[in-house]
C-alpha cells in the first residue's frame, strides 16, 4: 500500500522541495532512510541521481570488503591486488576484523603436502605483500608472523628461498622483538633434517638445508647488528637440551663450528659453547665410569678401538668434512634402532648411554683439534697468536675450575707444546694462579696439578724448561714452608693445602723427568743414555735436594698427606738413584694422625660440592688428580702422538714380560703387601699410550 503513492509522488518531488513553506522534516521520508541496508557507502549514493532496480544495482556497485582469491586462479593473481589485500587484512585485524587476516595466515600454516595447500606462487605473492608491509607487523600480528616463520620455506625453489631470507632480514631490522624468534627458527634447522620434497621443486636434502640456513644467518647478522646476540643466546639454550640421540647433538655441534666462518664475530662465543658441552659430557662420563666395574673403561675403549659400531658412518663422514650429499635423512645405526625397540634393564641402558657419551667426547675432541690445527698452521702470525690465546683463555675460564675433566685439557696440552714461546706462555699462566693467594686455594691446587702434568708429561717441553720450573717450585715451596712451620703442629690439609700441592707437583715432575733434571759425569750424551743403570753417574741440583729434604722432615710432613701412589714411586726412585732413603719416614707416618678442622663433610659443600671434595682423599690425604693421564680415545688420540712422555720405569728394576701390550714394560714391581690396595691407583704411572 505504500509503494504506489511513492511512485506517484516522485514526479512532483523537485517542485515540492522548492516550495518555501514546506517543513524541513518533509524532505526526509522514511523510505529513503532504509537505503542504508543496501551495501552502499555514502559516496556511492551521492554519485547516483536516482536509485536503480536491484538487478541493475548489482552491476555498478560491489562490497569493498569482499576478497576473491582462489588457489585455482593463481595464474591470474595480480601482485598489486594481493599487496593491497594483505595491507587491508593487517589494518582490519587491529579492529578485530580477522576474516581476511586468518585467510592470509592459513596460506602459510597449511602444510605443503595437504590437498588444499597453496602453490609456491601464491605464497610468493603474499610473502612479497608482507615484505612491503613489514613495518606493520608489530606484536599484534604475532600469530601471522609465527605462521610465516614456521612455514615450509627451506625446501622451496631458489627464488622463494631468497625472498624469504629478505623477509627475515627486514623483519629483524624493523621489528626487533622478533629477533629471538627468527634465530630460534634458524638454529633449530641446524639439527638433523629430513629431505624436503615439494611439488614443482627439486628435493632439498640435509646438507643443502644446513647450507641455506647458515647463509640466511649470515645475511641477517651482516645487516642487523643486534641479531648476533640473539643468535648466541639461542645456540646456548639449544645445547642445554637433553638430546635423545648422539647424532642430534653432533649435528648441532658440527654446524655451530661451521657457523664461525659465516658469523666470525661469534667465534669466541661458539668455541666456548662447544667446549662447555664437551666438558659436560666428559665429566658425566667420568661419573658414570666410577659407577661401573673397575675394568669398564678399558673394555669400552677397547671396543671402540677394535670396531666402529659406536661410531656411525654418518659421524665418520661428518668428521671428514661433512655429511654425504646423497643421504636423504639423518641416519642412525641399525644397532641403535634395535636398542630403541628393546626393553632393556637399567644396567644395560646405562652402559649403552655411556658408550654414546664416550663416542661424542671423542668426536667433539677431534673436531676441535681439526679447527685449531688449521689456525695454528696459518702463515698469518696474528691468526696463530689469537688461536693460542683462545685456547689458553678457555683453559683458565672453563677447564681449570672443573673437577674431573679428563680429555678437554689435551687441547692446550697439544697446542701449547707447538713452540717454546707458547710453552713459556702457558707455564707462566699456571704459575700466576699457583702463587696468587687471592685465588681460591682449590683453584691453586688444580693449577699445581695441571702445571706439573704439563711439564712432567709434555714431550716437547725442553729439559731447560723442566729445570727452570722445578727451581721455581722449590723456591715457592721454601717460602710456604718457612711461613707455615712456626705455627705447625702436624700435617693439616686444610691449613697447608697449597704447600702439599706444590710438594706433590715437584714429586710428579721428578718421577717423569728425572733424566732431564740429572746431570751426568760423562760429557757424552750417548754414554749418559747407555749408563742409565749406573746410578752413581747421576747428579741432581743441590737446591732441589735441600728443598725436598727440608720439606720431608719438616713438621708439615708432606709425605703423610700427598697421594700415596706418588709417594711410593718417589721413594723407590730416590732409593734407586741413591738420592734419599725415606722408607723409615713412611713407616713412621703410619702412626701419624692427620689434623682436620671440618666438623663433617657437609662443611665442604659451600660452593661446589664435587670441586671441594676433590682434594680431600681418605684420612685427610691429598687426593691424586692427574689431568694428563694417558689418552685413549680412538678417533682423536692420533693428535697427541709424540706429545707424551711415557712412564719408563725405575733404573735397575726388572720388568716382567706379559702378553698384554698395555702392560708391556710398565709393571711396577717391588710393592709391599701393605700397599697392595694401592696397586690400582698406581696405574697412572703405567698407563702409557696404547699403540
Amino acid at each position: 500500500m505504500i509503494a504506489p503513492p511513492r511512485k506517484a509522488l516522485r514526479p512532483i518531488l523537485p517542485s515540492t522541495i522548492s516550495a518555501p513553506t514546506l517543513p524541513h522534516k518533509s524532505i526526509r521520508p522514511q523510505p529513503l532512510s532504509r537505503r542504508t541496508t543496501l551495501k552502499r557507502s555514502i559516496d556511492e549514493t551521492s554519485v547516483m541521481n536516482a536509485p536503480s532496480s536491484p538487478s541493475k544495482r548489482s552491476r555498478v556497485t560491489f562490497d569493498s570488503d569482499v576478497e576473491i582469491v582462489s588457489a585455482d586462479d593463481d595464474e591470474d593473481l595480480d601482485p598489486l591486488v594481493v599487496k593491497e589485500q594483505v595491507r587491508r587484512a593487517i589494518e582490519r585485524h587491529r579492529f578485530r576484523e580477522n576474516e581476511a587476516y586468518e585467510r592470509v595466515k592459513n596460506y602459510f600454516s597449511t602444510p605443503p603436502d595437504k590437498s588444499n595447500a597453496p602453490s609456491t606462487k601464491i605464497l610468493k605473492f603474499h610473502l612479497q605483500a608482507l615484505l612491503a608491509n613489514v613495518t606493520s607487523l608489530d606484536k599484534d600480528c604475532g600469530s601471522l608472523v609465527n605462521a610465516v616463520l614456521y612455514s615450509e620455506w627451506i625446501g622451496r625453489d631458489e627464488q622463494y628461498y631468497a625472498l624469504f631470507v629478505r623477509f627475515l632480514n627486514n623483519l629483524a631490522a624493523a621489528q626487533r622483538g622478533y629477533q629471538s624468534k627468527i634465530m630460534a627458527v634458524l638454529v633449530d634447522l641446524l639439527g638433523p633434517q629430513k629431505t624436503r620434497r615439494i611439488e614443482g621443486a627439486a628435493p632439498v636434502r640435509q646438507p643443502k638445508i644446513h647450507r641455506r640456513v647458515l647463509q640466511a644467518i649470515q645475511h641477517v647478522a651482516d645487516n642487523v647488528p643486534s641479531s648476533p646476540a640473539a643468535l648466541a643466546d639461542r645456540m646456548a639454550s639449544r645445547l642445554e637440551f637433553d638430546f635423545q640421540k648422539a647424532e642430534e647433538r653432533m649435528t648441532y655441534v658440527r654446524n655451530f663450528m661451521e657457523m664461525i666462518a659465516y658469523v666470525p664475530e661469534l667465534t669466541s662465543e661458539i668455541l666456548n659453547l662447544v667446549l662447555k658441552e664437551l666438558i659436560k659430557l666428559d665429566v658425566a662420563v667420568q661419573v658414570d665410569l666410577d659407577e661401573e666395574e673397575d675394568d669398564a673403561e678399558d673394555e669400552l675403549l677397547s671396543h671402540m678401538s677394535s670396531s666402529q659400531t659406536l661410531v656411525p658412518g654418518s659421524s665418520q663422514d661428518m668428521l671428514k668434512g661433512g655429511l654425504d650429499d646423497q643421504s636423504d635423512d639423518a641416519s642412525t645405526t641399525d644397532e641403535s634402532d634395535m636398542e630403541d625397540d628393546e626393553v632393556v634393564d637399567a644396567a644395560t641402558e646405562r652402559r649403552r648411554k655411556l658408550k654414546e657419551d664416550i663416542k661424542q667426547v671423542d668426536m667433539i675432541m677431534d673436531i676441535l683439534f681439526q679447527y685449531y690445527a688449521k689456525l695454528t698452521a696459518s702463515t698469518n702470525l696474528q691468526i696463530r697468536d689469537n688461536a693460542i690465546e683462545q685456547i689458553i683463555a678457555q683453559f683458565h675460564t672453563q677447564i681449570l675450575p672443573t673437577y674431573r675433566a679428563r680429555h678437554p685439557q689435551f687441547l692446550v696440552f697439544h697446542f701449547a707444546q707447538a713452540d717454546p714461546i707458547i710453552v713459556d706462555r702457558f707455564v707462566t699462566s699456571c704459575v700466576a694462579v699457583l702463587v696468587d693467594k687471592k685465588q681460591p686455594h682449590l683453584l691453586r691446587h688444580s693449577a699445581a696439578a695441571y702445571f706439573s702434568g704439563f711439564v712432567g708429561r709434555g714431550a716437547h717441553v725442553s729439559p731447560q724448561v723442566v729445570q727452570d720450573c722445578l727451581d721455581l717450585l722449590c723456591d715457592h715451596l721454601n717460602i710456604l714452608r718457612k711461613s707455615y712451620e712456626p705455627g705447625c703442629h702436624g700435617p693439616d690439609l686444610k691449613r697447608y693445602g697449597d704447600f702439599y700441592a706444590a710438594f706433590q707437583a715437584i714429586l710428579y715432575i721428578f718421577c717423569f723427568r728425572w733424566r732431564d733434571i740429572a746431570s751426568s759425569s760423562s760429557d757424552d750424551e750417548s754414554d749418559f743414555e747407555a749408563d742409565e743403570d749406573e746410578v752413581e753417574t747421576f747428579h741432581f741440583p743441590h737446591s732441589l735436594h735441600e728443598s725436598l729434604r727440608a720439606a720431608i722432615y719438616s713438621p708439615l710432613n708432606p709425605l703423610r698427606v700427598c697421594t700415596p701412589v706418588i709417594v711410593e714411586q718417589f721413594a723407590k726412585l730416590t732409593l734407586a738413584l741413591q738420592m734419599f732413603y725415606i722408607y723409615p719416614k713412611l713407616d713412621e707416618n703410619r702412626h701419624v694422625r692427620v689434623n682436620t678442622h671440618w666438623r663433617n663433610m657437609s662443611d665442604l659443600t659451600i660452593s661446589n660440592p664435587e670441586r671441594d671434595l676433590s682434594w680431600l682423599g681418605d684420612n685427610g690425604m691429598l687426593e691424586g688428580y692427574f689431568p694428563y693421564d694417558p689418552y685413549h680415545l680412538p678417533i682423536s688420540k692420533h693428535w697427541i702422538e709424540g706429545d707424551y712422555v711415557e712412564w719408563k720405569g725405575i733404573p735397575g728394576e726388572v720388568v716382567e714380560d706379559t702378553d698384554s701390550e698395555d702392560d708391556d714394560g710398565m709393571d711396577i714391581g717391588g710393592m709391599d703387601e701393605d700397599e697392595a690396595e694401592d696397586e690400582e691407583d698406581e696405574e697412572f704411572f703405567e698407563g702409557s699410550d696404547d699403540e
